[in-house]
């Protein structure tokens, strides 16, 4: 098994965008969500049978993620806190999003090709402890 998995997704709609409430009160997720969870876990399932990844069950890892923007409008990178370890989970990466580490590194703007990039490691206490 591979210690890293790289990843590039699409962009999630944002959390706005992504469900809405039924007249009794249950959450839906939107048909534009349903879409990006199905393309987001196809691309995962793939990179991780390429890269030889096999799901993670019971430990740490970091989650590392720069988002490239399509525009300059004014974007909150924690909107990807949601969706981004839901479809990682779902497609096996790890076996429960509570020992996820989200970590967001950076964002930019790239027009052509907005996105977001993930490298996902095992924790390593020496290098991803808290150090003050």
């Amino acid at each position: 098994m591979t210690n890293e998995l790289r990843l590039v997704l699409p962009l999630p709609p944002s959390v706005n965008a992504m469900y809405f409430s039924t007249k009794y009160g249950k959450r839906v997720r939107t048909k534009k969500a349903i879409a990006w969870f199905d393309e987001a876990e196809s691309i995962i399932k793939k990179s991780m049978d390429e890269q030889g990844w096999s799901m993670v069950s019971g430990e740490k890892v970091t989650v590392d993620i720069n988002v490239h923007w399509p525009d300059a409008r004014i974007r909150d990178t924690n909107n990807l806190s949601k969706p981004t370890p839901d479809a990682l989970e779902h497609a096996g990466v790890f076996d429960n999003d509570r020992w996820a580490l989200l970590r967001f590194i950076d964002f930019d703007i790239d027009r052509e090709h907005p996105r977001v990039d993930i490298v996902i490691r095992r924790f390593d206490k020496e290098r991803d402890g808290w150090k003050h």
